[in-house]
């Protein structure tokens, strides 16, 4: 592997739904006695930025990218019991930016079994902040379908507060078994601090709403600490490490499974004020990820054993200079991304091997940008931000040209598919660009307009994969989205609502082809377009009713068809009942049939579907909170339209009643969880 270079890195911003309650803020550090943050549901910051609290759900999740799912236009891409996959206003992989507290984790499964978010420990952030299309540069290129921001926030230690606190908490779901524990301490005073986090969850394999067992248990632990130091009011520095093991990860919807599955990330952070009106801050995080998927270790033995062992190395890196000048605020920087990837597939690994395709052939990708943005304040009721950037990018794959003991070598695979010859190495400028302005119509609501730019190279499957059935194109060329968005929203003591409409024009979106059966890429013109509407109504002192309805459509223009992983028609009506101890919920989730289908994808159909969830929460002190529910009360067998219909893979789904449709959700859930802060 090629030793990473270094400089700087992408982190905060959003965009997008918005829900209710109290406020909270990241350019403020977080108390002491306030980590995890007060439980509330969402808090629009600013017309396109929703802030949650990890801890705040209306059911029980497995994972952090289901825990997701449950806000409006977010939907997931489901393998198995774990590492369901995040998909954004119809995009998802490389078109989100997700960043778990400073850094870019990308995973090391070529087929996504274990996505960023399959890193993230929920319950060990402070703050997730939600971006749906782009509204700031910040991050760094890219994030077309959205961003997704975990952090953990600076302590405030001042006279008051407490100087430890934590939590201790735990949870069971009777559908598979899935159990789940953790627990954070922070201690320290003004001078500095040491925080300390972990996080178990295993689970068996789940039964959907026909009673059929699903392959898909797992076994993940999780956990890390961080050291800071605060010398004075205007400075903080701060180094920490966390690692995720995660074994026996069961996937139905593929044909292999992850025996093993490792990560270790090391952060640098920090900020100084320069004046009361300049800041910098800055990150460096650097991950590395080790997977391995085989089709024997957990499953019945195949007729041919395969294994595929993987490395996925991330650097990222961000340096801000930020400044208030009257009604003008500045930010500024650089940022840094570089990912270095390599998969071997081998055959009959523990008897001959043989080495048969460098799937990632050791490639190398880097993207170096500077950005620039500026939000001004027209009067009292007006804004306007604005911002630009540009980023120099370059991949190569230093294996390209090298043979695999037993098989062909990448350059002649992407030779014989797309008649490419010659250097294999690749660079391009990227640009990108917003412009953002809100009206205030009255005390509690907003109207506002936002237009963007924004440009991604592919990755370094959709580049260099090289296998005989699915290859990369080194040729393609920076896939560009045109974004506008049109939004209304309002806030008041009886009812908070947003309306966003949106359309994403794309010229050389990055589609996935198939012919004579092998995985291609080639670049066409794109559309996505629709319509997000959220709302929560309180009344009679108790009452509160919530509403998310989601609608979407993608289309290819280029070849007069669909995109796939196009979301249907979704959404949710929930009733709840909350005083100062007690909150009851009934949650209704509904989704439209889909029937616009991607052939290339393989897609297929799948019915419209009601589920019913119950959950009560009872709050005895102020420290201590314990609740109970019951997911898919009807024990109503659905699946999810993006889920992988490759249902045929589970190695539990054999005989005359074998299926081969698209994997199906869990059915009835009996679950608890309990959670003490101090």
């Amino acid at each position: 592997m090629n030793t990473p270079f270094f400089k700087a890195r992408p982190l905060a911003p959003a965009v997008a739904a918005l829900l209710s309650c109290s406020s909270t803020f990241i350019s403020t550090p977080a108390k002491a006695q306030d980590l995890p943050p007060l439980l509330v549901t969402g808090q629009p910051t600013t017309s396109l930025t929703t802030e949650l609290n990890p801890t705040s759900s209306q059911r029980l999740t497995a994972d952090t990218g289901e825990w997701l799912s449950q806000q409006n236009g977010i939907s997931t891409n489901r393998m198995g019991g774990h590492g369901l996959d995040p998909v954004i206003r119809g995009l998802g992989q490389n078109r989100l930016n997700i960043l778990l507290d400073g850094a870019y984790v990308f995973g090391g499964c070529p087929n996504r079994m274990d996505p960023p978010t399959a890193y993230a420990p929920l319950t060990s952030y402070d703050l997730v902040t939600i971006s749906k299309g782009v509204t700031t540069l910040r991050h760094g290129a890219g994030g077309s379908g959205g961003t997704v921001v975990f952090e953990r926030l600076q302590p405030d230690f001042s006279a008051g507060n407490s100087a430890i606190s934590g939590q201790l908490g735990g949870s069971y779901a009777s559908n598979g078994n899935a159990a789940k524990g953790w627990g954070s301490v922070l201690a320290g005073g003004e001078q500095g601090y040491v925080r300390a986090f972990g996080e178990y969850s295993e689970a068996r394999d789940y039964k959907d709403g026909g009673g059929r067992k699903i392959w898909s248990g797992y076994e993940s632990t999780q956990g890390g600490g961080a050291l800071g130091w605060t010398p004075n009011a205007a400075s903080w520095f701060e180094i920490s490490y966390e690692e995720t093991r995660e074994r026996d990860v069961k996937f139905a919807g593929a044909g292999m499974d992850s025996p093993t599955s490792d990560n270790k990330t090391y952060g640098l952070r920090g900020r100084y004020d320069l004046s009361p009106l300049l800041t910098l801050t800055g990150n460096l995080n650097y991950s590395q990820v080790e997977h391995l998927m085989d089709n024997y270790s957990l499953r019945p033995k195949a007729m041919m054993q395969m294994v595929v062992p993987t490395t996925s190395d991330t650097l990222t890196g961000r340096l801000m200079a930020e400044y208030e000048l009257g009604p003008n605020q500045f930010a500024g920087g650089i940022n840094l991304l570089e990912n270095q990837r390599s998969a071997t597939q081998i055959r009959s690994p523990k008897t001959s091997p043989k080495y048969l395709e460098f799937m990632w052939p050791d490639v190398t990708q880097r993207q170096i940008g500077a950005f620039a943005e500026v939000e001004h304040h027209l009067g009292a009721n007006r804004r306007v931000s604005t911002g630009i950037r540009a980023d120099y990018f370059e991949s190569k794959a230093d294996l390209a040209n090298s043979k695999p003991a037993d098989g062909m070598i990448p350059a002649a695979i992407y030779n014989t598919t797309y008649g490419i010859t010659g250097d294999l190495d690749r660079d391009k400028w990227l640009t990108g660009a917003f412009m953002r302005f809100e009206q205030d119509l009255g005390k509690w609501q907003r109207a506002f307009v936002s237009v963007s730019r924004s440009q991604r190279m592919g990755d370094a499957t959709e580049m260099y994969m090289a296998r005989d059935n699915w290859v990369g194109n080194p040729d393609l060329k920076p896939e560009t989205s045109h974004q506008v968005d049109l939004g209304l929203m309002g806030k008041s003591k009886s009812i908070d609502y947003s309306a966003v409409v949106f359309s994403n024009q794309v010229t050389d979106y990055i589609y996935r082809d198939v012919n004579s059966g092998k995985s291609t890429y080639r670049n066409i013109k794109a559309a996505l377009y629709g319509l997000e509407l959220e709302s929560t109504l309180r009344y009679a002192v108790n009452w509160e009713t919530r509403g998310q309805l989601n609608l979407l459509r993608g289309d290819n223009r280029s070849d007069s068809g669909t995109l796939s992983q196009i979301a249907p028609y979704s959404g949710q009506v929930s009733q709840h009942w909350i005083n100062d101890q007690w909150e009851a919920a009934a949650t209704f989730r509904f989704a439209d049939e889909s029937d616009r289908l991607n052939s290339d994808a393989k897609e297929q159909a799948t019915a419209g579907y009601g589920l019913l969830d119950l959950s009560l929460a009872w709050k005895p002190i102020e420290e201590f909170t314990v609740s109970t529910g019951i997911n898919n009360l009807l024990d109503k067998n659905y699946a999810n339209f993006l889920n992988r219909n490759a249902a045929g893979s589970d190695p539990l789904n054999m005989g005359t009643s074998a299926w081969k449709d698209t994997l199906t959700e869990p059915g009835r859930s009996f679950w608890v969880s309990g959670n003490y802060h101090f």
